[in-house]
């Protein structure tokens, strides 16, 4: 998410780009620091990276180190706008730099976001069922006995070249909208602006080398897929899939056991679920990254109204709470 593929492809896709705000500073002799910001207007105009709220992912200003790190937090502190960071690493420096940047200048306000679960690889990953219980290691045989009687099981791992990526994606699109993301039109082949920014971005992997599609196909149909990069050691995985008609294979399942292993086999640092916790993670893994909301305000007035804003929803909030504790009350 920090590399300028992730916000070219969102610009390109939501149509957005007249309202990008780009920051570079570059200190002697240092790499630059730069924040690619997204101007929202409003009755509480801010800055957020691009597609943070559309996207949930974690995303972070791009930076050399801590040196190119202060100057880029101080320029922003000089400008009028709020800045939002929704989802960050609560490790990030990015979070000290803001705070002495906008000291005796503003206010920053860190909040809890929803962490993201990983798997720290090592050699005993080459066979993820041992990392089961064995409840679950049952259930994972009982799938794949299921999906046997169905047909041949084939699991493909892909590196598409630009040149194949367009056919591969279309094939990833179809098996996610056959499942529960296609009934409730939440599949990317629903969300225009989601689905455009996926494929946008698919393709710039392709070209870039770190594009992952993996696919399992049983009887010669494609039952569930992934859609990753690979990335500085890491498998990054960013959408998920599988046709509801192979439900009780649990192909989904079957899948993320081989993309491990083959992570594993690859000696990968770690397997990065991104997204949030959910209940097919936490049988692999209680690992996750916290991460935290991070908002810093200028002394302008566009600050003043954003937090006289959320002063008012955080009153609604809670007499909205008073009042069903209340009602539940009197019945």
């Amino acid at each position: 998410m920090q590399q300028s593929l992730w916000t070219e492809s969102w610009l390109s896709a939501s149509g957005v780009s007249d309202r990008l705000r780009v920051i570079v500073t570059t200190p002697p002799r240092e790499s630059p620091a730069i924040a690619a910001l997204v101007h929202h207007g409003g009755l509480s105009p801010s800055l957020m990276p691009a597609g943070a709220i559309e996207l949930g992912e974690p995303v972070d200003l791009s930076h050399g180190g801590p040196r190119t790190l202060g100057p880029l937090c101080q320029a922003l502190a000089r400008g009028p706008f709020p800045v939002h960071l929704p989802r960050v690493l609560a490790t990030s420096p990015t979070i000290i730099a803001l705070k002495l940047a906008y000291r005796r200048r503003g206010v920053v306000r860190v909040g809890p976001s929803k962490p993201c679960p990983f798997v720290a690889l090592d050699d005993s990953w080459v066979e993820p069922e041992r990392h089961l219980s064995p409840r679950r290691r049952q259930d994972m045989r009982r799938a794949e006995r299921h999906a046997e009687r169905l047909g041949e099981i084939v699991y493909s791992f892909l590196s598409p070249s630009p040149e194949e990526a367009a056919a591969v994606l279309d094939e990833a699109f179809r098996v996610e909208a056959a499942g529960w993301k296609g009934r409730e039109r939440t599949a990317m082949s629903f969300d225009q602006v989601v689905g455009r920014f996926f494929r946008t971005y698919a393709l710039a992997a392709a070209r870039s080398g770190i594009l992952r599609v993996a696919l399992l196909r049983i009887g010669g149909r494609a039952a569930a897929m992934q859609l990753a990069v690979e990335h500085a050691g890491r498998y990054w995985l960013l959408k998920i899939g599988y046709d509801e008609s192979f439900r009780q294979a649990s192909p989904g399942i079957l899948l993320l056991r081989e993309s491990l292993r083959r992570a594993a086999t690859e000696k990968l640092s770690s397997y990065e679920f991104l997204g949030g916790v959910a209940p097919w993670i936490k049988p692999w893994t209680s690992e996750e990254r916290a991460t935290v909301s991070l908002s810093a305000y200028p002394m302008s007035l566009a600050s003043a109204s954003a937090l006289s804003r959320k002063a008012v929803a955080r009153a609604l909030g809670t007499l909205r709470r008073q009042w069903r504790w209340m009602t539940r009350s009197e019945v």
